[in-house]
């Protein structure tokens, strides 16, 4: 294959390693499909902490962080797909997904691809077709086209461990309403050394009505700004019944760890203390970037405890299941039908061992929450209604207004859509984490993209109900 520079592969948002300088590349494996395209594994180590100009890359084309690939993990090697525009995977990839089969490797590994249980004939004329592949743009942690109406899903970088995606999806496309396109299948890569996990996923391409933020954050400017129409509550409410069906349906699905269970004490404990650290991390993550903003941020550290402390008690009943475990805006396709929800891989800002474990259904309840504050928050910016400006007081109102009716909204909408199931806006367990995912947004802001700082700054004081500006001023 042709060389590739280092450079360009840690500098690429998908590699996860934002844009630390590499100190070796090593090639694992590479797959040749019948038409010639070519899907290589590659490992890449790079040195701790150092990137090309000694900072933390930073990208504000694009101001929602949760779309972009994962935290860093220091210097341990880490495992990529790599792909070249003149030799592409994608018809290879699409017949593995629909036909199944096995494609080995230069080195000794093997693709096998397990496609859905559809109908064969179907299935044949799929995979034996050569459509075009189309690139589906805002993919960050993953390259995804269109080919002959299925979504085709290659993970960049791979993880020390079974993908909790495709079995999530797997077992989805046995439920009857579940909220997501429908499931075409998966393919598995294994290596020479063991190393085994999905390298690729796909669904069914479901027309919509384009990226849930964006949406919602340039109908907001333009409302905020009193040059555009109310913005209404059509997609906080879509998803809410959405997030409650998927529940539902996690909740009765077969496979390891779907089913509800109460949550151990030991859970409750080392739910407390990854919060815990993760304050902590907050706080020394915001120092390299704003001193100040640390600081105050270090102030509110005691309530922050206080806010956790229902992770840890034991006397809230919780029950644990599968979940999405990164529900936020950008994972929404918003339809005529409703809403769908896509990219079930996990909270980035987690190990990946750790991604599929079982969890509150609240946590993704949270996660939404939080992200109906930042999509207020980021149409609030755009509009450039800083405070001094002559529509300030008004813009504040129509924001602060519009997260409270969004949220209302979306909550009974999930209460709806899961009868009341999995806990409500009146659960102790809500707030703590809404709490600790604020947290995790410091952190990710002040790694990779302190432009973004501003959003978690504002929806943490207003979630602690203080102000966050480190001169005292509201």
């Amino acid at each position: 294959m042709a060389a590739i520079p280092l450079g360009s592969i840690t500098a690429a948002r998908w590699s996860g390693l934002g844009g630390q300088m590499a100190s070796a590349i090593r090639l694992l494996d590479a797959f040749v499909f019948d038409d010639g395209g070519l899907l290589a594994i590659v490992e890449v180590t790079v040195r701790d902490g150092a990137t090309r100009d000694g900072a933390a890359v930073d990208d504000p084309a694009r101001d929602d962080p949760a779309r972009d690939g994962e935290v860093r993990q220091g210097a341990e090697p880490v495992r990529l797909t790599i792909i070249e525009a003149t030799r592409p995977p994608w018809p290879g990839l699409h017949r593995l997904l629909t036909l199944g089969g096995t494609v080995p490797g230069l080195c000794g590994g093997r693709l096998d691809g397990s496609p859905a249980l559809v109908d064969g004939a179907k299935a044949r004329r799929r995979g034996e077709s050569q459509g075009v592949a189309r690139a589906l743009t805002g993919d960050q942690s993953h390259t995804s086209v269109v080919i002959e109406g299925c979504v085709v899903k290659l993970y960049r970088r791979l993880p020390n461990g079974p993908n909790p995606e495709a079995g999530v999806l797997a077992a989805l496309a046995r439920q009857a309403g579940a909220p997501v396109p429908a499931w075409v299948g998966s393919v598995t890569v294994t290596l020479p050394d063991g190393f085994s996990t999905a390298v690729t996923v796909g669904q069914a391409f479901v027309p919509n009505d384009g990226d849930a933020f964006e949406i919602l954050a340039e109908g907001l400017a333009g409302w905020f700004a009193g040059r555009g129409p109310r913005v209404g509550l059509e997609i906080p409410t879509a998803v809410g019944e959405a997030t409650g069906r998927l529940h539902v349906c996690l909740a009765t699905a077969d496979g390891p760890d779907m089913r509800p269970r109460p949550a151990t004490a030991e859970e409750r404990a080392a739910w407390f203390a990854t919060a815990e650290s993760g304050a902590a991390r907050a706080v020394e993550a915001v120092a390299r970037v704003d001193p100040g903003l640390s600081a105050k941020l270090a102030s509110t550290m005691p309530a922050v405890l206080l806010a956790l402390g229902p992770l840890a008690d034991t006397a809230i009943p919780v029950m644990v299941q599968r979940t999405h475990g990164d529900l936020h805006l950008g994972q929404v396709l918003p339809t005529r039908d409703g809403a769908l929800l896509i990219d079930f891989e996990g909270d980035p800002t987690r190990r990946p061992e750790d991604r599929g474990l079982p969890a509150p259904a609240l946590r993704d309840v949270a996660t939404f929450l939080r992200s109906i504050d930042h999509v207020a928050r980021s149409g609030f910016r755009r509009a450039g209604a800083a405070p001094g400006a002559p529509n300030d007081g008004a813009a504040v109102g129509r924001r602060d207004a519009w997260i409270g009716a969004a949220r209302t909204a979306f909550l009974q909408a999930y209460a709806a859509g899961s009868n009341g199931t999995f806990g409500s806006a009146r659960d102790p367990l809500l707030r703590a984490l809404e709490v600790e995912k604020e947290l995790a947004e410091f952190v990710y802001a002040a790694s990779f993209l302190p432009a973004w700082l501003y959003a978690p700054t504002a929806a943490f004081g207003a979630l602690m109900d203080v102000s966050m500006d480190p001169e005292g001023r509201p």
